[in-house]
């Protein structure tokens, strides 16, 4: 059965743009009129060539802000809000996000986005104890106004007001913290590698009985965040996508950026695929790379680093590889992760800065019981490996 319900879009108290959804069996978004502050619409929307593809652009903002079918456990929440999917689920609040200063207001309400948000209003966290805990009969009665119905991610993860907004995450699959305890080691292995700016902080805590990797926001008060998925054109994707560690792809990517006036973020993916040859991180796709803009001047920069999972073989795949570590394996893990260039500028790069790099490595894995003494020994032979590279690499 189809529901049909109408709203404004909203950037903070700024009318945008009115449109109608369509809850059933195919969801959709429909503009019907552009209005005062259409110039604000979401990037990507406002300079859409024609009606059929702001509406295409549309719909991808508003899926963009969904928790992620992929989630383990997707099926628990959608059964217990009682909700056909997370598209539905997204709209039983506001909106409101912790990623940028859009919001939905139905027709006719009287509200104001400084008297709802989440940068300066707190919020009813039961929702997100209830996922962190594994409590989902809890959702029945949550309050389903909160910032986690909008937040996308594959990992299981709640907003937490604990003094200021933090997001608490138990990675992928909740049952094997390593990719939480690797995330927060490789955070702490980017600060040295790169700048600490050019890096959010996590830190490990735990929740109940179960590890959490957290961080606070990556954005200000008048800043909102746009995926490099939505920021450059859509074939960088595949260029960058490279399941196959194709170099020549590789490099293709990073000439088309740097031929095409991208300098800044050409620089930063040469310090990304560094960061991936020695940590071994495998999540920094293009919807965990960002931009941030500034939505009063305009202005618009790179994001900290962010989403470093799958970090020193803590994934599903990765974690049965590592456990499994022969000379034949690691010359394939060099392949792979070491899309590193002798002809890149490395004049950021002080290897000192990573010396007792070993030590910090020993101290997060030892908090896990699948990094076992031996399998810690194959993780810090394989950064010594790619560190070397680095090394030479960067004193030709």
């Amino acid at each position: 059965m189809k529901k049909e319900e109408q709203y404004i879009l909203m950037l903070k108290d700024l009318e945008v743009l009115s449109f109608s959804v369509t809850f059933g069996e195919e969801n959709s978004v429909q503009l019907i009129n552009k209005l005062e502050h259409f110039d604000k619409a979401p990037y990507g929307v406002a300079n859409a060539k024609d009606e059929k593809a702001m509406n295409m652009a549309l719909f991808r903002f508003f899926n963009s802000r969904t928790i992620s079918g992929n989630r383990i456990d997707y099926n628990k929440i959608i059964e217990a809000t009682g909700v056909k999917d997370s598209f539905e689920l997204s709209f039983k609040g506001h909106g409101l996000s912790l990623t940028n200063h859009y919001w939905y207001k139905k027709e006719g309400e009287d509200l104001k986005y400084g008297d709802i948000n989440f940068f300066t209003n707190k919020w009813d966290d039961t929702f997100a104890k209830a996922v962190l805990l594994g409590d989902y009969e809890a959702l029945k009665t949550a309050d389903l106004n909160v910032p986690d119905i909008v937040t996308p991610g594959w990992a299981v993860k709640g907003w937490i007001y604990d003094v200021s907004p933090k997001l608490y995450k138990l990675g992928i699959d909740v049952e094997h913290p390593e990719e939480v305890i690797a995330e927060v080691l490789s955070s702490k292995i980017a600060k040295r590698l790169l700048e600490p700016s050019e890096v959010i902080d996590y830190e490990l805590k735990t929740i109940g009985n179960r590890y959490a990797s957290v961080s606070n926001l990556l954005i200000g008060i008048d800043e909102e965040l746009i995926p490099l998925s939505v920021y450059l054109p859509f074939n960088y994707y595949f260029l960058y996508r490279n399941k196959n560690g194709d170099r020549n792809k590789n490099k293709e990517f990073l000439d088309k950026l740097l031929a095409e006036g991208y300098v800044d973020l050409y620089k930063r993916f040469v310090k990304i695929a560094c960061l991936k040859s020695i940590c071994f991180v495998s999540d920094l796709h293009f919807d965990n790379l960002s931009m941030i803009r500034n939505i009063k001047t305009g202005e618009i920069r790179i994001s900290p680093l962010y989403d470093l999972g799958g970090a020193f073989g803590s994934s599903r795949s990765g974690r049965e590889f590592i456990s499994n570590i022969n000379e034949g394996s690691l010359m394939l893990i060099y392949f792979f992760f070491s899309q590193i260039d002798k002809d890149w500028d490395y004049s950021w790069y002080d290897p000192t800065r990573l010396i007792d790099a070993e030590e910090v490595i020993r101290f997060y894995l030892s908090k896990s019981e699948f990094y076992t003494p031996e399998i810690i020994d194959n993780v810090i032979k394989i950064f010594n490996i790619q560190k070397s590279s680095l090394d030479e690499m960067a004193n030709k």
